[in-house]
């Protein structure tokens, strides 16, 4: 895999080379799992165009005699397949997403995957199918998983998703899974370099998570600071606000800024862990959010000074908390009621976070 353009990711890089030996043939069916903005379409591409270039060799079948390199280079980007890769204009490679409908349809499945992999390559040895798993229901699924089962020797399936629980274990049982893992601070610095975008950065990677779209996000978006602090303020009444101002104010909230609440949530979640940090140790230097450890420790002093009991209970309210906001992001990827979903969220974080 090429260093040069895809940054970090370092043990899945490795397990992709390993899967790409040159002279030996190409497993069939990959699946790349990853939160939104990891990078799994980027890395997918790249893994494409390495097969499909006409300078590296992958047989559809083992040669046992032939001396052959450990690894494989990155793609020419000189011979006519990688020309016409870079140009989104290769016949053996088709990118599957929904476009512009609201899912991938059952009959664009059965047209460009089921019919379309009856016919052998036109340029090289493989043909490569590129597919957004989060586009495709159940009927779609099972559309796919003939193809799945038995490919012929050239076809090449390359799976994303952001939760593979949603997929069919027939569908899981037939990929090699590749776990997308957050991003270090210096691996994210990095790739907001490559883009041009050098200032700010450790303020950046503080609020990105780990991912590098949040952190995108946040280096373009004049309205990251504004959303930190209410988001911020919005955590800081949970434990005294009465129950209908609440859901009132933070439903109205979440509604007008909907399109941030993955940044909502990790900003909450760090808050929360910052409080358990503090009640272990007051002078702990791990804060996410240094600046906000005054307001962090007042509302842990509350407990700091009770009984180990109470004390043991609300770092218990306070795990439960980060676990509720953890199924509200899976909740959120299989269209579950927002407004429900976020009333529920509230009042659970008002319930965890009360000081009695």
């Amino acid at each position: 895999m090429s260093t040069d353009t895809l940054i970090g990711q370092v043990n899945l890089k490795a397990r992709l080379q390993d899967s790409l030996v040159a002279g030996s043939p190409v497993q069939h069916a990959f699946l790349f799992v990853g939160n939104a903005g990891m990078g799994k379409k980027s890395f997918a591409l790249e893994f494409a165009k390495i097969i499909l270039c006409q300078n590296n060799k992958f047989p559809l079948t083992k040669k046992s005699n032939s001396k052959i390199p450990d690894t494989t280079p990155p793609a020419c980007n000189q011979c006519d397949a990688c020309r016409f890769f870079s140009a989104g204009t290769h016949p053996d490679f088709k990118l599957i997403d929904r476009g512009d409908e609201r899912i991938i349809k059952v009959d664009r499945i059965r047209r460009d995957v089921v019919a379309d992999i009856q016919t052998r390559p036109q340029i090289g040895d493989h043909k490569i199918y590129l597919i957004d798993m989060d586009d495709l229901k159940e009927q779609g699924q099972n559309a796919l998983l003939k193809s799945l089962e038995e490919p012929p020797e050239y076809a090449v399936f390359l799976l994303m998703t952001t939760l593979q629980d949603n997929l069919l274990p027939t569908i899981l049982s037939r990929v090699a899974i590749f776990n997308f893992q957050r991003y270090k601070d210096n691996e994210i610095k990095a790739i907001l370099q490559q883009k041009g975008l050098t200032a700010d950065l450790d303020y950046i990677v503080q609020y990105a998570s780990g991912n590098p779209s949040n952190a995108l996000q946040i280096a373009i978006d004049e309205d990251f600071k504004k959303i930190r602090q209410e988001a911020n303020d919005l955590f800081f009444t949970f434990p005294t606000t009465n129950r209908t101002e609440l859901l009132s104010s933070g439903i109205d909230y979440f509604k007008d800024n909907k399109e941030y609440a993955d940044l909502i949530f990790d900003l909450w979640q760090g808050l929360i862990r910052d409080l358990l940090l503090l009640l272990r140790d007051q002078n702990s230097e791990q804060l996410k959010q240094h600046d906000l450890r005054a307001r962090i420790l007042r509302l842990a002093q509350a407990y700091l000074n009770k009984s180990v009991d109470a004390k043991q209970e609300y770092v218990k309210n306070l795990l439960h908390a980060f676990d509720a906001i953890t199924e509200v992001r899976q909740a959120g990827k299989v269209n579950a009621s927002f407004e429900g979903m976020i009333g529920q969220l509230l009042l659970t974080l008002r319930k965890d976070l009360h000081i009695d």
